[in-house]
């Protein structure tokens, strides 16, 4: 109905021009479908003809124009709603992705987590291992350096009765006695060893 106000104006306007144009060619002589005695069926024929056109129109042009426009609107929505749905989709992968990133990134922690406790377990393993053998060795010298002193002990009580006896022999001019000789050196000796301990 809105469409049809304006071809209506036009058809008011339209015969104001004719009506003006009829007078001017009834002065001059002018223009015969500006004669007044042509003017009614003039008028009856418009209005056929508008009538024809606006049955055109409303009926063809305007369901034409109208499937158009929606047609139109439909695929403007169709790729508004398909650029929504990639958005969403482009927006699950990113937090898929971010997601699996943290994980990845959380599971290298964990695996350097666990990799610094074994290789401490290992380290603390091997240290124990080096310590035990160390001590283990530190015994064995010991009891080595232990059994040597007694061997050097014993040698230097036999050299200490043989060099007494030689010199007690040379300075009285007589042989030692021996009993008296080792009972002294062997005093001497553990003095000596005592003296050594401490």
């Amino acid at each position: 109905m809105r469409k049809a106000i304006p071809l209506v104006a036009g058809l008011v306007a339209g015969l104001g021009l004719l009506a003006g144009g009829q007078a001017l060619a009834a002065e001059g002589g002018g223009m015969p479908q500006l004669n007044v005695h042509d003017f009614p069926p003039q008028l009856v024929w418009l209005a056929i003809a508008f009538l024809a056109l606006y049955l055109v129109m409303s009926r063809i042009a305007m369901p034409a124009v109208a499937d158009t426009l929606a047609k139109r609107q439909a695929k403007i929505q169709g790729d508004l709603d398909a650029a929504e749905q990639a958005n969403r989709q482009t927006n699950e992968l990113i937090a898929a992705y971010e997601k699996r990133l943290a994980e990845s990134r959380e599971e290298a922690r964990r695996l350097l987590r666990d990799q610094g406790e074994a290789d401490t377990a290992s380290a603390s393993a091997r240290f124990q291992e080096l310590h035990d053998r160390l001590a283990k060795q530190i015994d064995e010298a010991e009891q080595r350096i232990a059994r040597q002193r007694d061997d050097v002990m014993a040698g230097l009580e036999g050299m200490a009765q043989d060099i007494g006896r030689d010199v007690y022999a040379k300075l009285i001019g007589e042989p030692a006695d021996q009993g008296a000789l080792a009972t002294r050196i062997a005093t001497a000796a553990q003095g000596a060893g005592g003296g050594g301990n401490r």
